[in-house]
């Protein structure tokens, strides 16, 4: 019996252990600091980029993986009549999406199916897990599809940040430009919405910022899936979890670490809630 096989890629940031419980591949974004260049969560851990953002006179840029890493890995995973499903970051915020449709394209006889997540980090990350617990359980590439475009719906991220110069400088800003202004002396909070990272608002201090995080998930109902994400800031983190515990069962938040790429354009610090609200 054939098997459906997920790939995404690192910006999902899911969690190293799901990514072996749900088999799921993860197609590493490249980061540079100048002429050092890493593969996303491969050579270069959290930890390490972490300390390299924060003493490296260089700051780092990002590039989605390359065409031919794509096609190696579809060819590989389709040997034996097995298909694949591959979500990956908003196609508004990166070039990934349409590398893996040319991908696809270029191979026209396996069965592969590109999804645009419209999402990042674990707004992405719940999507991929989800598709490959349904592909566990044996549900077809078709079956998948459709599960994973009615979740795509109800996905949720946004993050807290202790300023927006990483996103301006990333060029991911978009309409987040309007927090701008007096975001030197303000936290400013953006959220994910129609595939752009796009302004909440900005609030005096650290602790508002976490719980108007907080208030914007509860505000959207009820989650079957809840993550809180860190990058370098893991007590914010659990402040926010801890903010949630009324909200969501505390034991069953998913708390992790946000990869190099989100980290370069969101800034060291920063503090996400990704979540999958109940449908």
């Amino acid at each position: 019996m054939s098997s459906v096989h997920v790939v995404t890629d690192s910006t999902a940031d899911i969690p190293s252990h799901l990514v072996a419980e749900l088999d799921i591949t993860v197609l590493p974004c490249i980061i540079a600091f100048g002429n050092e260049v890493y593969c996303d969560g491969v050579d270069l851990s959290n930890a390490e980029f972490y300390d390299k953002l924060a003493d490296s006179p260089v700051l780092p840029t990002t590039a989605h993986p390359p065409l031919g890493v794509f096609l190696e890995t579809y060819e590989r995973l389709c040997r034996g009549g097995d298909a694949v499903f591959s979500i990956h970051i908003s196609g508004q915020l990166s070039g990934t999406m349409r590398t893996a449709t040319m991908a696809a394209s270029a191979l026209p006889d396996l069965p592969i199916r590109v999804m645009d997540s419209g999402q990042l980090s674990m707004g992405l990350g719940w999507q991929a897990i989800i598709a490959a617990r349904a592909a566990q359980r044996g549900l077809s590439l078709d079956e998948i599809c459709e599960q994973a475009a009615e979740i795509t719906g109800r996905a949720r991220a946004a993050a807290a940040l202790r300023s927006l110069w990483h996103v301006q400088r990333g060029g991911r800003i978009g309409k987040a430009a309007a927090l701008l202004g007096t975001a030197l002396r303000m936290r400013p909070l953006v959220q994910v919405l129609h595939g752009e990272v796009l302004p909440l608002e900005n609030v005096r201090t650290w602790r508002k910022a976490l719980e108007h995080l907080a208030g914007y998930i509860i505000a959207a109902g009820p989650s079957a899936e809840l993550a809180v994400l860190h990058a370098a800031n893991p007590e914010s983190g659990e402040v926010l979890a801890d903010l949630l515990a009324d909200y969501f069962p505390r034991e069953r938040i998913l708390m992790g670490e946000a990869g190099a790429t989100i980290t370069t354009h969101l800034g060291l610090g920063a503090v996400g809630i990704c979540a999958v609200l109940a449908s």
